[in-house]
């Protein structure tokens, strides 16, 4: 009889084991509803000298043009940000055509347009895209005709001049300060390949909109520190074509009148993180930075 008991009260303990042995995690739920999402604001708005938003039409030309014209102001007009919320970048264009204005370039009225930067008025390239420096970019429009040989040609004739202006967002500029990884520099070929690492670069677009890369060296003191130095890179356009010139601070190249620049297509951004100037004839400049290739590269 005690063997049953205990068989028993053992089945008892089981079961209770059973019961009382289940795991329960603690849980909690929370809800939040009614939440509103708002996307940033996206307001520019390009206005004239009257603060009307520009339309078509809006400066003509017409019976004002004759060879040996001084330059006249024919348009201002003025980009506001107003209460735009995400980085921007401006294109403005000038776009002429019809019979005063060949495609080939040859027309003999010459447009010029200048923009407000620091209080002073500059002559920017159009067709160049810039970031803004301000809450509003003013602009104003020129237009000349001097003497040529060929001006009888085009007397009589019209032309239409397209004012373009595109305001995009743009990804936020990575904040510096940036430095390099290695950095080549082979000037001459017949000279030797210097290098360096570590050296502090800076990037930006000036007043045109074209691209402008310094290098400094620091504290260093080896060959590269010594022979070539700081230098910078600039972008500019001539000839229909984009250039890329380097001016160093101690090789002969520090001279504008030696100045060692190569054209678009000799530069080379293949490999992630590297830019490669290629001049030819065994000749290159060969900068190592991811922050700086990322923003080279980007349209």
């Amino acid at each position: 009889m005690k063997k049953k008991l205990t068989l028993g009260s053992l089945a008892m303990v089981l079961i209770a084991v059973a019961v009382f042995g289940t795991v329960a995690y603690f849980s909690k739920s929370f809800t939040s509803t009614g939440n509103t999402a708002q996307a940033a604001k996206f307001n520019v708005d390009t206005v004239n000298a009257q603060g009307q938003t520009i339309g078509d039409g809006q400066f003509a030309l017409g019976g004002k043009l004759q060879p040996g014209m001084d330059p006249v102001e024919v348009y201002q007009f003025q980009i506001k940000k107003n209460d735009t919320e995400v980085p921007l970048e401006y294109n403005v264009d000038l776009i002429p055509s019809g019979d005063l204005f060949p495609s080939d370039g040859s027309s003999p009225i010459k447009l010029k347009m200048e923009r407000k930067v620091a209080g002073a008025w500059e002559e920017v390239n159009h067709g160049t895209a810039f970031r803004p420096e301000s809450d509003s970019e003013d602009f104003r429009i020129f237009a000349s005709w001097p003497h040529g040989n060929n001006d009888i040609a085009f007397q009589g004739k019209t032309g239409n001049i397209k004012l373009e202006v595109i305001a995009t967002q743009v990804d936020e500029e990575e904040k510096g300060p940036f430095y390099t990884g290695k950095v080549t520099f082979k000037a001459t070929p017949n000279g030797s390949a210097k290098s360096t690492t570590n050296k502090g670069v800076v990037f930006n677009k000036n007043a045109d909109g074209l691209k402008v890369i310094d290098v400094t060296m620091g504290d260093g003191n080896g060959d590269f520190e010594r022979t070539v130095g700081n230098f910078k890179i600039t972008e500019s356009v001539s000839g229909g074509e984009t250039w890329y010139r380097v001016v160093t601070a101690s090789e002969y190249y520090a001279s504008d009148k030696t100045v060692w620049r190569l054209t678009e297509d000799r530069v080379d951004t293949s490999k992630k993180g590297t830019i490669h100037f290629n001049k030819g004839n065994n000749t290159y400049l060969t900068i190592e930075s991811e922050a700086l290739y990322n923003w080279f590269v980007k349209k």
